[in-house]
């Protein structure tokens, strides 16, 4: 992945965005063992491009953050994550940790937003994303960050079903850009779950 941004010749703010990883049933042992790969296997090139995310699963903000400010690496936060799997410490003292893991190393901050299906009720069904989100985090208004809208085609880990059109709504909804009604669709209506023994999302057409 760097050698392919440094063919593009991209700037410091295109980033590799990736989780923690698993638990391994010994959460301490693995961060550890992340820290001594980071520190020991990672070229300086690799390191300015590395981020790290919080998952709905096994790292929450407040496990991530430390380490991320303890080894200088930025970190992007998960709304729907955060949502499933939230912190302990509220937003006005955790965005500006987080803002300053960005800020440390140059780098313009990112943010990820996404919201559950309507009609989700299990952990993994609330993983997986709506088409269209339908509000921006209050947190947000006058944060200088680039946000990308993570929308779903159906199941778990799958986005931007709606493209662009999750990104008009929005802007569409607050005012934020003029938005041409001509490229506007209307938003289709959300597909039942499907519950049943091995069955998580309905399947797309």
């Amino acid at each position: 992945h760097c050698q392919m941004m440094r063919y593009m010749d991209l700037d410091q703010d295109s980033v590799i965005i990736i989780h923690m990883g698993g638990v391994y049933g010994d959460k301490d042992g693995a961060l550890a063992r992340f820290r001594e790969n980071y520190t020991t296997k990672l070229t300086d090139e690799m390191k300015a491009r590395l981020v790290l995310e919080n998952d709905e699963i096994c790292y929450n903000p407040d496990e991530l953050l430390p380490i991320c400010e303890e080894l200088s690496i930025p970190m992007v936060l998960d709304y729907h994550h955060n949502w499933i799997n939230p912190s302990v410490l509220p937003f006005p003292e955790l965005l500006p940790r987080i803002a300053a893991t960005w800020t440390r190393k140059g780098i313009r901050q990112k943010q990820h937003l996404s919201e559950p299906r309507p009609g989700a009720e299990s952990i993994m069904e609330k993983r997986a994303h709506a088409d269209r989100c339908q509000e921006l985090p209050e947190v947000l208004v006058g944060g200088d960050v680039d946000l990308m809208i993570e929308v779903s085609i159906c199941v778990p880990y799958s986005d931007a079903k709606d493209k662009e059109q999750a990104v008009f709504h929005l802007y569409r909804i607050y005012g934020l850009e003029p938005v041409i009604h001509a490229n506007l669709r209307p938003e289709n209506p959300p597909k039942p779950f499907i519950r049943g023994k091995g069955c998580v999302a309905a399947e797309d057409d």
